[in-house]
């Protein structure tokens, strides 16, 4: 599921990060944080302009 990958993104991006804390419980993310994800995730499909792709935002982040 696309969810799972926008998870690894953000837990490589944070890294040690003091500001950024990632909590998973065992059951992992609920239906409707699931259905957010997708949803976005569709959007982001729909208007690939819209944004910026992974690596400008990384670059951009990591370059603060």
């Amino acid at each position: 599921m696309e969810s799972r990958k926008i998870i690894s993104m953000i837990k490589e991006l944070a890294g040690d990060s003091p500001f950024v804390s990632i909590y998973e419980d065992e059951t992992g993310l609920s239906s409707e944080m699931e259905k957010e994800l997708e949803t976005r995730y569709k959007q982001v499909l729909k208007n690939p302009t819209d944004g910026k792709s992974w690596d400008e935002v990384k670059t951009d982040l990591l370059s603060r």
